[in-house]
């Protein structure tokens, strides 16, 4: 039987204060902990019709960048939002189980995690600053290499926050009063701020903060809402709109924290009373869930629908090999919007590579091999490959094809290979580090081992596809 969050309910005293509805008749959710998990989940007390408003939460009771302002020295240039909100959760951390005592938002940051032991960026943290042979060193280890790639990307955007973060407390040092036990040196924060860089990265959401709508700040965190796991299927949870009158304007210049975030049920089916309602986080594939927020989907469900596996270190490497051509290749890549993000898939049926990829083997074998510089008519040649961008012809040639097709067939096939040797070095990771595992070892090892087999079950779909000479 799920029990409900024991924080729940100084959570909704503290809404209550902001002005939220929290009735029964209004609140139609709760969080309980969640079925199969040691989590937290939203669920239903009891039956709701198709599009009912769940809850709206008060815009002064959102976490994040407007909410925050008025109470934080002005910074030149201004902290993003996933800076402002990790900075104030870094300040704000609770200590112990108790909770947080902060006033703005304590009663909110109580109910967040604790830690993030169990996501593969602590993994990386640890790792960088050990260098040991600790468990977390060897789940890094273990990892597809293009996957540990991904990881590292998300870890140069943590390092780049926390270097902005460091810079702004030294210059408003009077933030760190009241902190335990005299910290002598702001690195020392660092372990703390992965902790609130991962809770901003782990839950924030899209929300209309700023006049333009693709404005990177648009985002929140929000309470009640972040209970909701993620499920690859539907029916989902639906965020209102904001209402078209204040698209061009948001936020309204009378509402100095923007708009209340209201959450819908799902549009096409009655919620059943104790029913766990969920979220979609988007249209990601299991490396970037992984990476992103420390969990994945099961593809074993349902069918192989989804699964995905990225090149780009590979690829990346074919063009460095090939010198100045290759550079230049690359540039041509980089204005034309075709670097990078090449990725194949086992879903639509045939199972395929992307059209970006195709494109950019399609101009790897432009020309010939094994030559590394740029020929005097590199220009004129690159005509045919633009008009298949273009639409205006649908191959380069016969022999393009057949090129770039037979080194997809060997990449597939040595990624295969590496997968077989990842799968078969499952069982060794956390040998010999410690007597006892944490709990969260067990999923961490599952995870790792999902991933092997999905790169190899898409490249052997892939290969199928190209021994029958599909069309792409």
């Amino acid at each position: 039987m799920s029990t409900v969050h024991p924080s729940w309910p100084d959570l909704l005293t503290w809404l209550s204060r902001h002005g939220m509805d929290v009735s029964a008749e209004n609140l139609p959710v709760e969080a309980r902990s969640s079925y199969g998990s040691a989590g937290y989940g939203l669920f239903a007390h009891h039956s709701i019709e198709p599009g009912t408003q769940l809850f709206s939460v008060p815009a002064t009771a959102l976490l994040n960048s407007l909410t925050l302002a008025p109470h934080y020295p002005r910074a030149v240039p201004k902290l993003t939002c996933v800076q402002a909100v990790s900075l104030h959760l870094l300040l704000h951390r609770p200590k112990n189980c108790s909770g947080c005592p902060e006033p703005l938002f304590g009663p909110y940051i109580s109910v967040l995690p604790q830690d993030f032991d169990s996501h593969p960026l602590t993994w990386l943290w640890k790792d960088e600053k050990s260098h040991s042979l600790a468990l977390e060193s060897q789940l890094i280890s273990a990892l597809p290499s293009q996957v540990q790639c991904k990881l590292r990307k998300s870890f140069i955007r943590f390092e780049t926050d926390w270097k902005r973060v460091q810079c702004y407390l030294e210059r408003n040092p009077t933030l760190l009063r009241g902190r335990q036990a005299k910290i002598n040196a702001i690195d020392s924060m660092e372990e703390d701020y992965l902790w609130a860089w991962l809770n901003v990265n782990t839950r924030c959401v899209y929300h209309r903060l700023t006049k333009s709508p693709s404005d990177p700040d648009n985002m929140t965190l929000c309470p009640i809402l972040d209970f909701a796991n993620h499920s690859p299927r539907p029916p989902y949870t639906i965020p209102k709109p904001i209402q078209a009158e204040l698209r061009d304007t948001a936020p309204s210049s009378k509402k100095t924290f923007g708009e209340n975030f209201v959450l819908l049920s799902p549009s096409t089916t009655i919620t059943p009373s104790d029913t766990e309602l969920f979220l979609k986080y988007g249209a990601h594939s299991n490396s970037t869930l992984f990476t992103e927020y420390g969990f994945m989907t099961d593809l074993s469900v349902g069918g192989r629908a989804g699964g995905e596996a990225e090149l780009d270190g590979i690829i990346a490497a074919l063009f460095n090999s090939r010198g100045s051509l290759g550079s230049w290749m690359k540039e041509i890549l980089v204005v034309e919007g075709y670097w990078g993000d090449w990725t194949i898939h086992s879903d639509p049926n045939p199972a395929h590579p992307s059209y970006r990829l195709i494109t950019t083997l399609r101009l790897y074998h432009l020309f010939s091999l094994p030559s590394d510089t740029i020929p005097p008519n590199a220009e004129e040649r690159l005509e045919d490959w633009r008009n298949t961008t273009f639409g205006k012809q649908d191959i380069i040639s016969k022999d393009n094809e057949a090129l770039w097709r037979s080194t997809l067939m060997d990449i597939c096939k040595n990624m295969i290979q590496e997968a077989q040797v990842g799968i078969m070095s499952i069982g060794k990771i956390g040998l010999g580090v410690m007597s006892t595992l944490p709990e969260w070892a067990d999923s961490a090892k599952s995870f790792v081992e999902m991933l092997w087999k999905e790169e190899y079950d898409v490249c052997s779909l892939v290969i199928e596809s190209l021994e029958k000479n599909e069309q792409f």
